[in-house]
């Protein structure tokens, strides 16, 4: 008698068919097989399988970032989640799990891990002389006219959304160059608690450095192994702090804001309410300086100076 080699689907069928009374749970756990087999023998649904993603649900993904922005003391509903939600896969990579179900579980049984989290969906790209340009312009034009007309020291900067740093530490050198760093006052806040342990680290890599002039990162950084670690003279200059701008704005009057792509997060009349809140910050004759795809829309002192650069009028 000759023997025929059976599939194993069809033998698990067989299986679920045999076992009468309990036929629904065996038929349930031969179509889980069937799908774990599948998963075996091919070899891109197995990678599929095991990288993480965020639901494609939207009404899960939409719950789950507002409850993580509002669990880190955020406001949810001045976020913009159509742009968070494209940055779920960070998130989600950043916890190791392959689902906002999961990512929610984790973060309940350890929230030491939301900074983590939001760090994850709230991106801060940012390098030493982003748009070089812009502070070319800083250099030349702004630092010199706030030297002239601020009536005594010390000279107030403040990087809202300062991310790692860099940028307000660029402001920093730009001060050392001109010999009036330590004439100054710069403070520097994010919402992020982890993105402020990385700005008073002061550690960088080779990517954060690719605009610096080759001078200036001989004249103050040391090469740490793969990274780059700023001077103790800068890193005592800047104060740090872990802030919300949309909640409460930093007291006094300053020179110079830098507020770069923080508007690209937040809803319209977050927006709104946040160029308000900066102007009213700034002092009289006091700088602004924001990102590319950036407007202070709504303002009514501020004035377009060069790209990126305005100025609040003086009274």
């Amino acid at each position: 008698m000759q023997t025929v080699a059976r599939p194993l689907s069809d033998l698990l069928g067989g299986l679920a068919h045999f076992h009468g009374a309990g036929r629904f749970r065996h038929v349930v756990f031969a179509d889980a097989l069937r799908r774990a087999r599948a998963a075996d023998f091919n070899p891109i649904a197995a990678r599929h399988a095991a990288e993480p993603r965020a639901s494609t649900d939207c009404p899960d993904d939409d719950a789950f970032l507002m409850w993580l922005l509002e669990r880190c003391g955020l406001d949810g509903a001045s976020y913009r989640l159509e742009t968070l939600r494209r940055r779920l896969p960070s998130c989600l990579r950043a916890l190791r799990v392959r689902s906002v179900f999961e990512a929610r579980r984790l973060l309940h049984d350890k929230p030491e891990l939301l900074g983590t989290a939001l760090s994850g969906t709230i991106i801060g790209v940012t390098s030493f002389f982003r748009d070089v340009a812009v502070f070319a312009s800083v250099r030349d034009d702004i630092l010199p006219a706030l030297a002239a007309t601020t009536a005594r020291p010390p000279l107030r900067v403040w990087s809202a959304g300062c991310s790692d740093g860099a940028e307000l530490y660029s402001v920093a050198m730009l001060l050392a160059e001109r010999g009036s760093l330590d004439d100054s006052l710069l403070l520097g806040t994010d919402c992020r608690a982890d993105a402020i342990r990385q700005a008073r680290a002061a550690e960088f890599d080779a990517l954060a450095l690719r605009d610096l002039e080759p001078r200036l990162r001989v004249r103050y950084f040391r090469c740490a192994g793969a990274r780059w670690q700023l001077q103790d003279r800068l890193r005592r200059a800047v104060h740090w702090r872990v802030g919300n701008v949309l909640a409460v704005p930093e007291p006094g009057l300053w020179d110079l804001i830098l507020c770069r792509n923080v508007a690209i997060y937040l809803k319209e009349d977050a927006v709104t309410a946040l160029w308000a809140r900066i102007e009213t910050s700034l002092r009289p004759g006091g700088i602004l300086v924001l990102g590319k795809a950036e407007r202070p829309h709504g303002t009514s002192g501020l004035s377009l100076m060069k790209p990126c650069i305005y100025r609040r009028r003086a009274l």
